[in-house]
């Protein structure tokens, strides 16, 4: 990778020649420095050997050039790199073994609060919640930004939009009823698609999603598992999702797993595609130059398919195939966004995240694309470059400080030893 040096010193997006300091100007103050540190912003730069100053919950310089500062607190990051904060953009909260309300408060009482400090304690400062009960997590979601918890930032979509009949109701979620009513909502009209959509926008939830695979042909079933066949929802249905999504400023992004539905869904205008084609290696271009075309996002999620994890035969194909499309996407300029489906089917909360750092570059894309898969792509995917996903004057501090260089090995993405959220450091390893 091409390293550069930015220029001297920018100080809340300013410019200051190199020259002012160390001429008899005061120190600088802020609340925390971090010195001597390697720092990947995000954007493509890579300084050697410079300071982060951080003042409330945001950035307020990095330079390297020599510079003074009074601060409550400094670390000393030599030999350390620090990077931006990870996003992981598709996890799941789950409920854990609840099966009705009371069981559920148990959950949230006690199994999500140390669920939220591992995300944390592996470097996962922002997460996305692509299909949950709507309401509980909405509260946690304040309660997280308030204080009152500890977590990483929390985005939502709610329960998952599917056709009745169709995933996750009649798969993952079939054996919890309560679960399942809560989770996902069955629609069978475009009118009754329109009006959940609006009444999600209206609860405050951040995106839209929903599922596109299965059949909406009863004489032609498709088998989610023997014997378990699943429905999809019709094109009807699927547009007016996406329209009245963007009606209320809302991104909607997409379950597929075969290209046929992954392009029908872009063309309609979807957002994204949450775990995209795993199911046959991409023959050409088109699904690339449509994702580039709509400026859509890629989430690939291949620790779900991990090879050894499940012992599946099956998983260990869909994860080579899942690799192939990404390794071909990417190549191609399309914009990949990390995503895990952590908590689904026994994956753990932030080792999930690390690991998918690691199955990308496995893949074949460089450790600098996957970095930037789980920091700037991620925010931009979310619609919140403006305030997450690099490292820059004026942007929420949110960054973590590991030991050695993931730029040359990604594996030391595991050597987590500082976490810093809002410029509050949250977890220390050291």
């Amino acid at each position: 990778m091409k390293r550069f040096k930015k220029p001297a010193a920018w100080v809340a997006g300013v410019f200051f020649p190199a020259l002012l300091l160390g001429c008899g100007a005061p120190p600088e103050t802020a609340d925390l420095i971090i010195t001597h540190a390697r720092v990947i912003d995000g954007t493509g730069g890579v300084y050697e050997d410079a300071t982060i100053a951080i003042t409330g919950e945001r950035i307020q310089t990095i330079t390297d050039a020599e510079t003074q500062f009074n601060a409550t607190l400094t670390i000393d990051a030599g030999g350390k790199t620090v990077l931006p904060g990870l996003i992981d953009t598709h996890i799941h909260f789950g409920v854990g073994s609840a099966v009705d309300e009371e069981s559920f408060a148990e959950f949230l009482n006690n199994g999500l609060p140390a669920n939220l400090q591992a995300f944390l304690s592996h470097g996962v400062t922002t997460i996305k919640s692509t299909g949950d009960i709507a309401e509980p997590y909405l509260k946690v979601r304040e309660q997280v930004a308030a204080g009152e918890i500890q977590g990483p930032r929390i985005f939502l979509v709610g329960p998952t939009l599917t056709a009745p009949g169709g995933h996750p109701s009649a798969t993952v979620l079939k054996d919890n009823p309560w679960r399942s009513a809560g989770g996902s909502r069955e629609l069978t009209s475009e009118t009754e698609a329109r009006t959940m959509v609006r009444q999600l926008s209206q609860l405050g939830v951040d995106a839209i999603k929903f599922v596109y695979q299965g059949s909406t042909d009863e004489n032609k079933p498709y088998l989610w598992r023997p014997g378990v066949p699943v429905r999809k929802l019709t094109p009807p249905i699927m547009r007016a999702i996406i329209d009245e999504s963007h009606k209320h400023q809302l991104r909607v992004t997409a379950h597929t797993n075969h290209l046929e539905d992954a392009l029908e869904v872009l063309e309609a205008g979807c957002d994204g595609l949450e775990h995209g084609v795993m199911r046959t290696r991409l023959q050409d271009d088109k699904l690339a130059t449509l994702l580039i075309e709509r400026q859509a996002s890629y989430a690939p999620t291949l620790s779900l398919y991990q090879a050894g994890r499940t012992g599946s035969e099956q998983d260990s194909d869909r994860l080579e195939t899942a690799m192939a499309n990404l390794k071909q996407l990417s190549e191609a300029g399309v914009r990949i966004v990390l995503g895990t489906d952590t908590l689904s089917r026994g994956t753990p909360p932030g080792s999930t995240t690390l690991n998918e750092l690691e199955l990308m570059v496995r893949a074949g894309l460089s450790p600098e694309q996957v970095i930037q898969a789980a920091t700037r792509n991620a925010a931009e995917h979310l619609g919140k470059l403006d305030e997450l996903g690099t490292l820059e004057p004026g942007k929420l501090a949110d960054l973590i400080i590991v030991d050695g260089d993931p730029l040359k090995d990604i594996s030391v993405i595991h050597n987590i030893e500082v976490v810093i959220k809002g410029g509050k450091v949250v977890v220390d390893h050291r």
